[in-house]
């Protein structure tokens, strides 16, 4: 029997992999603001290293720390590896983790590459994944089986409509969208996060997606991975299109700042925030979480110590971690609940965009 054809499907995911991994993805001079946000530096902290607790509990599992790695790929052979490393590293430091897009998943259920972790990370929040845009022809069965798939305690839903536009053949058809998620949020029986891929949100977004009921948001702003440019990357003849959104988006210390803003003033504190979108390291997502997010993610800040393999993908987890720590002791934070806008310097606030 001959070897099995790769899908166009699963050839996009093998490029984009290997784009973000090897190519110039960021953004052309937009940043994520999180520089310009200042800490509140204590040179007497009043504790000991060792007393700071930033551990929580979310949707049932426990963490040593507010930190997550971002669903980032799955569906290709090169997937496989990169996402066990990295169950196996939000294992070792009790981090939640997510999984890529499992759109190849539900169209082949013998797929499974970057997918089966749970075995690795039998612990871990661990979070499937299905473009948001697909349930137009997955409903919350096939969300409920792609949950079930992938051992998974939350499902991500992802909206990414700059980069389907950009891609020339994408879907693009995002009408009815908020719709389609409060139905799956009603029917799945685990909570349901919505998140960004790299642009932010504008407030009215969250508003919406608040009021259909979702457990979690992920802004994921803007100033890391440029997923339009990804996808000039990946195809030539979508550059000259992508070339005008090299700086599109909400820088992330916005993002976060107006989705929190927002959520306060919807008076809705259950609806949990995650913070991402170019995190580099343990003190930028100190910053995230003092800007109101709840959770701090990384992508790609992880990916290329994930792709040589477990013990590096641990190893910069765990400096990561380590980094947060420190900052928020150094800060005069013991828990997660002193990770406030009190910690902020007044003179380094980011503004609207």
């Amino acid at each position: 029997m001959g070897q099995r054809r790769e899908t166009p499907l699963e050839a996009r995911k093998r490029e984009h992999l290997a784009v973000v991994l090897e190519g110039e993805v960021g953004f052309d001079s937009m940043t994520t603001g999180l520089d310009a946000v200042g800490l509140r530096s204590r040179a007497l902290p009043e504790s000991s290293l060792a007393e700071v607790d930033l551990s929580r509990t979310l949707w049932g599992r426990s963490l040593s720390a507010p930190l997550m790695v971002s669903c980032m790929t799955g569906g290709t052979g090169e997937a496989g590896p990169v996402n066990e490393a990295l169950a196996i590293a939000a294992q070792e430091h009790g981090l939640a983790v997510g999984l890529g897009s499992g759109r190849v998943l539900l169209s082949d259920d013998r797929r499974t590459e970057g997918f089966l972790v749970r075995a690795a990370a039998p612990d871990v929040l661990l979070a499937a994944n299905l473009g948001a845009v697909q349930l137009r022809e997955h409903g919350a069965a096939d969300c409920r089986r792609l949950v079930e798939r992938c051992e998974a305690d939350v499902l991500v839903l992802h909206l990414n409509a700059v980069q389907e536009a950009v891609q020339g053949d994408g879907d693009t058809d995002f009408s009815g969208l908020v719709d389609r998620i409060a139905s799956v949020v009603a029917e799945l029986p685990v909570p349901v996060v919505v998140k960004e891929v790299g642009f932010g949100m504008a407030p009215e977004d969250v508003a919406m997606l608040a009021r259909a009921g979702v457990a979690g948001i992920d802004v994921a702003g803007a100033g890391g991975t440029n997923w339009a440019r990804v996808e000039g990357h990946r195809d030539g003849s979508a550059a000259d299109v992508a070339s005008a959104f090299l700086d599109w988006g909400w820088p992330t210390a916005t993002a976060v700042r107006q989705a929190r803003t927002t959520l306060d003033q919807l008076e809705l504190p259950e609806v949990e925030l995650i913070g991402s979108g170019g995190l580099r390291h343990g003190v930028d997502a100190l910053k995230v979480l003092c800007l109101g997010a709840s959770l701090a993610a990384v992508a790609r800040g992880v990916l290329d110590a994930a792709s040589q393999g477990p013990a590096a993908a641990v190893s910069a987890l765990g400096v990561m971690v380590d980094q947060l720590r420190i900052g928020a002791w150094a800060c005069g934070a013991r828990g997660v609940t002193d990770l406030s806008p009190s910690l902020l310097a007044s003179h380094a606030l980011p503004t609207s965009a």
